[in-house]
């Protein structure tokens, strides 16, 4: 079937035209004043007009896909280090991310196999900082360009070609046979691999969740994170325990990569996103995705609701801007003062989730347990397999049951005053207290210091863990999503970095009282929140334009230098023709 043609160049000339005409005042919208009650306005309008969610699209196939993307976040997402073994300093202070990789590399590397195979004690310790740094640098450009490939190909195509990349960087670090360049080259792609999953999954994610569960949804990522950690932390706690100091010792580790993602490949019996498909003009494919997910057939009221808001806000696009080139997009998003504003929203967010001291409690956790008592490697790494543990648990809580409850607004301006008071408590606790070496017995402030610590990670994981990137991959509109999140994205990278060289400084010059640094910074992410960041939990993603641009969002456009005031734009006329959904599945009452 073909959609309905459209003379897009004469409608585009006409707006245009009619735009330019009027002597009107421009309307201008803002959200500053407002981003609290946005979401009430805006979330009466849906509920008026979007028809109530069948029980249906709350099905385990919707689950399961959620379950089989995130195995690239088990695998691979992000990776943080710590070398269990020793006090941290600036050269054994690798950098941080999250997922197995977070768990099993830090400690791979202090393995005295490790570090007897790769001959790292004779090759200095610029060897083991180049080894973590080229999983960095890899990531930043994986991040910059997935970007053509997303577009052209798709999410779920993108996602295996980045995850076949993965495995053969795993192969190449499980077999390097003692030869540190080859294992830099597994690095160095296995960073490339990451940077198209951390930023393709959520996208994915977010395009194809129903509403009402998309926090949940996109959650799963951050959930699938903490497995990848707790994995790891208890796999460096088994092996040093159990296993004797051979090769195996610290191939075993790295060869379990292989098995999220190995699952992670059955992406490719998940349908596309039907967004995206939408936007590629695949109408009938998209609505074929669309009711094997939700599963409903295509003439239900639903469906047609659905489909149809995402062709109106597909049909709004090409009407005002035309089908422009990857190029042409970036400049379009340039040119948006409203676009450029949301993009500004996800800098922001990401860099609070950065600076929010979490590197500072991860990286100098040996030196804090060893203070409270925690001597030896075995016990720090017993210490850090529980810190890793109350992450885990306290993300899989707020992701399952509390952010499409509660929202993404409040978790993240309570979780900034909880967690600025915590870091304030461990800061002061530890300058007050002074140097010492673990020998000393334990007393009941250090009890406290050690609670302060594991609320720290429960805070953490109640907001800021998980809450930027759900907002990000559901604040952009179809058109500029992946752009966005590609700027997004690489600024995360980019800010991890930069904390990555800050924390060795900062932790040598200024010790504990870096606490309070961080503490101060995530003070203020508690008003930016309140006075910035809308609710939008339960809205569909075309009703997002509503909350950012105003009440007249649904029937007006926000366009750049040339075309800057709001357009109306016609509706779509285009119906699904039935016959080609048959074979999906009938409505289950």
């Amino acid at each position: 079937m073909q959609r309905q043609e459209s003379n897009y160049s004469d409608m585009q000339s006409d707006l245009k035209r009619d735009m330019y005409a009027t002597n009107q005042s421009r309307k201008i919208q803002t959200w500053k004043s407002s981003a609290g009650n946005a979401h009430t306005r805006v979330f009466a309008e849906y509920t008026a007009e979007a028809p109530e969610e069948p029980k249906q699209i709350h099905n385990a196939w919707t689950y399961l896909i959620g379950i089989i993307m995130c195995m690239g976040a088990a695998a691979c997402t992000y990776f943080e280090g710590l070398r269990a073994d020793d006090d941290p300093s600036p050269d054994s202070l690798p950098s941080h991310l999250d997922g197995y990789d977070t768990g099993f590399f830090g400690g791979t590397l202090a393995l005295d196999s490790f570090v007897r195979d790769f001959k790292l004690d004779e090759r200095g310790s610029n060897t083991s900082a180049n080894l973590v740094s080229l999983f960095q640098g890899g990531s930043f450009f994986g991040a910059g360009l997935q970007l053509p490939l997303t577009e052209k190909f798709g999410r779920k195509y993108t996602i295996l070609f980045a995850n076949v990349i993965f495995m053969a960087s795993a192969f190449a670090q499980t077999f390097a046979h003692g030869s540190v360049e080859v294992f830099m080259v597994g690095r160095f792609l296995g960073g490339f691999a990451v940077g198209f999953l951390s930023l393709i999954i959520p996208v994915y994610l977010a395009e194809f969740s129903p509403p009402s569960i998309r926090g949940r949804l996109v959650g799963f990522f951050d959930i699938f994170i903490q497995v990848g950690t707790l994995v790891g932390f208890w796999i460096n706690y088994s092996i040093d325990t159990t296993l004797p100091s051979n090769t195996f010792q610290w191939q075993l580790p790295v060869f379990v990569q292989f098995f999220p993602a190995t699952l992670l490949m059955a992406a490719f019996f998940v349908p596309e996103s039907p967004r995206w498909l939408m936007g590629k003009n695949r109408y009938d494919d998209a609505l074929k995705a669309l009711c094997s997910i939700r599963r409903l057939p295509a003439d239900h009221a639903y469906i047609q609701y659905e489909i149809k808001m995402t062709q109106d806000a597909v049909e709004t696009e090409r009407a005002v801007r035309g089908d422009a080139s990857l190029w042409g997009l970036i400049k379009e998003l340039a040119l948006s003062s409203g676009h450029r504003k949301r993009v500004g929203l996800g800098l922001a967010l990401i860099f609070f989730k950065t600076f929010s001291g979490v590197q500072a409690v991860n990286y100098y956790s040996p030196r804090i347990f060893k203070q409270l008592g925690f001597n030896g490697t075995k016990n720090s790494l017993f210490a850090t397999g529980i810190y890793g543990t109350v992450k885990f648990v306290g993300t899989l809580i707020f992701g399952l049951f509390v952010v499409d409850r509660a929202g993404r607004r409040w978790p993240l301006i309570i979780g900034s005053i909880g967690l600025s008071l915590c870091l304030f408590y461990i800061g002061g606790y530890l300058t007050a207290m002074g140097p010492r070496d673990g020998t000393q017995p334990i007393s009941k402030g250090d009890y406290t210091a050690i609670v302060a610590i594991f609320l720290y990670a429960t805070w953490y994981c109640f907001g800021w863990n998980s809450v930027p990137l759900t907002l990000i991959s559901e604040i952009f509109n179809l058109r500029y999503r992946t752009i966005s999140m590609t700027i997004c994205l690489m600024w995360q990278w980019l800010c991890t970095f930069a904390i990555v060289r800050i924390m060795p400084i900062a932790l040598d010059n200024i010790t504990t009282k870096t606490y309070f640094l961080f503490g101060s910074i995530f003070l203020c992410a508690a008003p930016f929140v309140y006075f910035f960041i809308p609710e939008t939990k339960k809205l569909s993603l075309e009703y997002l334009d509503r909350l950012f641009d105003g009440p007249d969002a649904a029937d007006n456009h926000m366009t750049s230098r040339n075309d800057v005031e709001q357009v109306a734009v016609p509706k779509s006329e285009w119906k699904p023709e039935m016959e080609h959904a048959e074979g999906l599945p009938p409505v289950k009452e």
